[in-house]
């Protein structure tokens, strides 16, 4: 089967959608397929393509068998979302064209988000007559309304959400990753049938409970002798960093605690250690050494900001804190909420509730037991759910599925 991914996301891209998407066209060329990827130039998460790739409109390479074809867009470090939809169009518009000339795929995967690359697969599964299959890993636009840049009676919005509709109702299978997506997808569709629920995986080899963390500790001058408390991962607009801040304000006049910020995004001007001594903040770091930035991790932290999309929510670093055996304390409702509850995975807050956060990391702090306890839970939940081989199998059915 010769499946055509598009997808703004890919290695050697950091984040979390390059290395699930990367991951996943790995797998399937393991499985006897021939993958080619229409993708940007490498650009996330520094919003500069990198050396060797700067003033080429496109750029055919191949990586570990796949055939990886790059084209142009208009880079941008700015976090102003006006800055980022004219980079995600530019995209949609090398992406549709270079598409004109591709061979024939057998089936097309469409990364759903952003929305511009959604229309691009789209029109170039029109063009090539072949079925395709949308991932949605985000509802757009419904995310604009949750960071107030759009309201539900803008013009803008309502003709977003009926093209997004469109490529809906076109695709031959949609997967979400999250349930409460799916449950959306589903009422807007006439064939709710089509709509299936994939979890993301981890790489339970590489993330694992008994990672040493002095190399990482040493490299980016971190206290050895307190508990870390991490975030870790994009410093996106969904994530309320008042209510964390307010947190690690808390912990000032205790000398065994110190909160590490470890990524970047548009939120990352708000991470100010001059305001809290106990902060550190370390930049972006490659996916190769995410494995020891969640060795570090005494418990791992998070708030969703209130808006209901995050309800459904799977923050990515889920995944990775449940692989390493991580404690959580989050400040979440919806279904992440409920399964770190459920399992014993840590400790849930309501959102916006600092003193709730306070009360949970303290909790977590002074009672060993209860934090290996957690932790046992965490290794075990994720061995038994995170299966990589379960999510390309499950792709890989649907695919041939929409291909016959």
């Amino acid at each position: 089967m010769h499946i055509l991914f598009i997808t703004t996301y890919f290695e050697p891209d950091s984040g979390a959608a390059a290395v699930r998407l990367s991951r996943l066209a790995r797998g399937l060329i393991a499985q006897g397929h021939q993958i080619t990827v229409l993708t940007t130039m490498p650009h996330y998460p520094v919003g500069k393509i990198s050396d060797g790739y700067r003033g080429r409109f496109a750029i055919k390479e191949n990586r570990d068998g796949m055939t990886v074809i790059r084209t142009w867009l208009w880079a941008t470090t700015s976090p102003k979302i006006s800055r980022k939809l004219i980079s995600q169009i530019s995209f949609m518009v090398t992406a549709m064209l270079r598409g004109l000339f591709f061979k024939r795929p057998d089936v097309i995967f469409i990364e759903g988000q952003p929305i511009f690359t959604n229309f691009a697969g789209v029109f170039i599964s029109f063009i090539k007559r072949r079925p395709y299959l949308l991932n949605i890993s985000d509802l757009w636009p419904q995310h604009l309304l949750s960071v107030g840049a759009l309201t539900e009676k803008s013009r803008i919005y309502k003709m977003a959400l009926w093209l997004v509709k469109r490529t809906y109702a076109w695709a031959s299978a949609i997967v979400a990753l999250s349930p409460a997506w799916a449950h959306t997808i589903r009422s807007l569709v006439s064939h709710p049938q089509k709509v299936s629920v994939i979890f993301n995986g981890v790489d339970l080899e590489r993330f694992h409970p008994t990672i040493d963390p002095t190399p990482f500790l040493t490299q980016h001058q971190l206290p050895t002798d307190k508990h870390l408390i991490t975030f870790i991962g994009t410093f996106a607009t969904q994530y309320d960093f008042d209510t964390l801040f307010a947190v690690a304000g808390h912990f000032l006049m205790r000398h065994d605690v110190a909160f590490v910020f470890i990524g970047g995004g548009s939120q990352g001007e708000k991470v100010n250690t001059a305001h809290l001594p106990n902060l550190y903040k370390v930049a972006w770091v490659g996916h190769e050494d995410m494995p020891r930035a969640w060795a570090i991790s005494t418990i791992t932290i998070w708030a969703m900001r209130p808006a209901p999309l995050y309800e459904g929510t799977i923050p990515a670093k889920w995944f990775e804190a449940t692989a390493s055996g991580v404690p959580i304390v989050a400040a979440q409702t919806g279904i992440v909420a409920a399964l770190i509850h459920e399992h014993g995975l840590g400790i849930v807050t309501p959102v916006g509730d600092v003193d709730g956060m306070i009360g949970g990391i303290a909790r977590l702090l002074d009672d060993e037991a209860l934090r290996d306890d957690c932790s046992q839970k965490a290794r075990a939940y994720a061995e038994a759910h995170f299966s990589p081989t379960r999510v390309i199998g499950a792709y890989e059915a649907l695919l041939k599925a929409i291909m016959r």
